[in-house]
C-alpha cells in the first residue's frame, strides 16, 4: 500500500518493519503497585519481519530502527505501569499491546540469518530486547528502567575500531508535569496565516479554518450520498449509517463519552448507529504499518455486536498519534504522522468500501505529559500533519482521491473534525482552555473532565457542521 505523501521535504517512509498477526503474547503476571488493576487480555502477538540486510551498513541501521524502537515500546510501559489506572480497561489493552510488540521485536531479531561477524553484531541488542520483554511482560517497573539503561547504551561498530551509536537512543524532551501552564504556542485557529517554523496557520490553505468552496461543495456532495445501507451495503430506508472512531486510547476514552452523549439527544439521527472502534495501544505506526492487524478484527467484531456491517461503515472520526521516540525535527517529524495518517485512511478505504467521509482531529495539549507519550511539542505538531494531509487531498494527490470521476478512489473525503489544541491555561479565541486537572495522572490521558470536555466538542461539532447535520440529525 502507498505511503509517500506530497509534501516538500517529506522523509521517506520506514519499510523494514512488517508485522502480520500470529501467536498469542504472555500476559503479564505481576502487578506493578498494591492496587488492582485490570488484567491486560492477551493479545495476538505481532510477528515482525526485518528485511535481510546486504551488508554490515545496512545491519547497523536496521539494528538501530529495532532499538529506536524498542525504547520507545518500554518507555512507554514505564509510564502506563507507573500511572495506572484501575478503572479504565483502556489502560490493559495498552499495556498487553507494548509488551507483545517488544516481544514480537526480540522474535524479529532472532529470525535473523547472519554470518558470525554480523551475529557478534546483534548480540548485545538481543540480549537487553529480551531482558526488556520478560521486564514488559513482568510489568516490573525496577527491571523496565534497569533494561532501558542497558538498551540505550547498545551501540554498534561499523568496522573493528569505530562505535557507532544511534542517534535517537535519547529522548531530549523535558518533562515538568502540572507546572507546565502553556509552552507558547499559537493555535493553528488562531495563527491563520501568521507562521510558526515557516508553516502557515489555519486548519485549511490560506491560513483558513474553514475549507475551500469547492472541496465543501464535495464533501457536501458525499454527506448528501450517506443513507441507511442493508447489510450489504444496498440503499435501505430501515437499514443502518455506520459511523465509527479510529485510533488509539485517548481517542477510545473521549469517543466513549461522545457515544453516551450521542445516543442520549433526540436530536440524533435513529439510523446512525456509533461505534467506538479506538483502542488502547494501537498508535499510528502501528497501524499503519499491517492492513491485516488484529485491530481490525476487534473493530470489526464491535461491529458485529452492534448489528452492524463493514459494508454499512459510511463515516470515521480518527485521531491518531505516533508511539515511540520522536527525535526528528519540524516538520519532518510530523510529516511522518501525515504518511502514517494517509496509510491509515487508506486501509480504511479498502475495509469499509462505502465509507464517504473521515474527519480528524489533532491531540489536546500535552504540555502536563509525565512521559514519551506525546509531549509538547509533539502533540502540538500532529495538528500539522492533518492539515497537510487534508491539504494534499485538496491538491489534487492521487493517492488520497475520493472522486471516481478522477481515477481510482484511494480515499474518503477528507476534513478536520473539531480541533482540540489550546495552550494549557492560556485561553484560545474561543475560550477553550486545558487545566492540568482534566487530564489522568500521566499528564497526557483524558481524565473525566477532558473526555466530557472533547465528547461536548464533539457532539457540537456533527449537529452544526454543514457536512455532518446533513447525516447525524433525524
Amino acid at each position: 500500500m502507498p505511503t509517500s505523501v506530497s509534501q516538500p521535504n517529506s522523509p521517506p517512509t520506514p519499510t523494514a518493519l512488517t508485522p502480520t498477526e500470529t501467536a498469542t503474547a504472555v500476559p503479564p503476571t505481576t502487578s506493578p503497585t498494591a492496587t488492582t488493576l485490570p488484567t491486560p487480555t492477551p493479545v495476538p502477538l505481532p510477528t515482525i519481519t526485518l528485511a535481510q540486510p546486504q551488508g554490515r551498513a545496512q545491519l547497523i541501521t536496521l539494528l538501530q530502527q529495532v532499538q529506536t524502537e524498542v525504547i520507545g515500546l518500554v518507555q512507554t510501559q514505564q509510564q502506563l505501569l507507573t500511572f495506572p489506572r484501575p478503572d479504565d480497561p483502556e489502560w490493559a489493552g495498552d499495556v498487553a499491546v507494548q509488551a507483545a510488540f517488544i516481544q514480537a521485536n526480540r522474535l524479529a531479531l532472532e529470525s535473523l540469518v547472519l554470518p558470525a561477524a554480523g551475529e557478534n553484531l546483534v548480540m548485545g541488542l538481543k540480549t537487553a530486547v529480551r531482558t526488556c520483554e520478560t521486564a514488559a511482560l513482568a510489568q516490573d517497573l525496577d527491571e523496565l528502567a534497569t533494561c532501558l539503561t542497558a538498551l540505550q547504551t547498545v551501540s554498534f561498530s561499523n568496522n573493528g575500531s569505530t562505535t557507532t551509536t544511534n542517534p535517537n537512543a535519547v529522548t531530549p524532551i523535558p518533562l515538568v508535569g502540572c507546572s507546565q501552564t502553556s509552552v507558547g504556542l499559537v493555535p493553528l485557529t488562531d495563527l491563520g496565516t501568521n507562521l510558526y517554523m515557516g508553516q502557515q496557520g489555519g486548519l485549511y490553505p490560506n491560513g483558513q479554518n474553514a475549507p475551500p468552496a469547492a472541496h465543501l461543495a464535495a464533501g457536501l456532495a458525499q454527506a448528501q450520498a450517506i443513507q441507511p445501507l442493508a447489510a450489504d451495503g444496498s440503499p435501505d430506508p430501515a437499514g443502518k449509517i455506520g459511523f465509527i472512531s479510529v485510533g488509539m486510547s485517548n481517542t477510545a476514552l473521549e469517543f466513549n463519552s461522545f457515544l453516551r452523549l450521542a445516543n442520549d439527544d433526540p436530536a440524533k439521527n435513529d439510523a446512525v448507529v456509533i461505534v467506538n472502534g479506538a483502542q488502547g495501544g494501537w498508535t499510528s505506526n502501528k497501524l499503519a504499518e499491517n492492513p491485516d492487524a488484529e485491530y481490525w478484527q476487534v473493530l470489526d467484531q464491535r461491529l458485529t455486536d452492534n448489528g452492524l456491517t463493514p459494508a454499512q461503515v459510511q463515516v470515521v472520526w480518527l485521531k491518531q498519534a505516533r508511539g515511540g521516540i520522536k527525535n526528528e525535527p519540524f516538520p519532518q517529524e510530523p510529516q511522518i504522522l501525515q504518511a502514517q495518517l494517509q496509510s491509515i485512511i487508506q486501509i480504511v478505504q479498502i475495509r469499509y468500501p462505502n465509507v464517504k467521509i473521515v474527519y480528524l482531529s489533532s491531540r489536546i495539549y500535552g504540555g502536563y505529559a509525565t512521559g514519551p507519550l506525546n509531549p509538547e511539542p509533539i502533540a502540538y505538531h500532529s495538528g500539522f500533519a492533518v492539515k497537510w494531509l487534508i491539504e494534499a487531498q485538496i491538491n489534487g494527490e492521487p493517492q488520497l482521491n475520493y472522486d471516481a470521476a478522477l481515477g481510482t478512489v484511494a480515499a474518503p473525503w477528507l476534513a478536520w473534525g473539531p480541533y482540540l489544541w489550546a495552550d494549557g491555561l492560556t485561553p484560545r479565541s474561543d475560550g477553550l482552555t486545558w487545566p492540568c486537572s482534566d487530564f489522568a495522572d500521566d499528564g497526557t490521558h483524558p481524565g473525566d473532565p477532558a473526555r466530557d470536555k472533547v465528547a461536548r466538542t464533539l457532539l457540537d461539532f456533527f449537529k452544526t457542521d454543514e457536512t455532518a447535520m446533513v447525516w447525524f440529525l433525524e
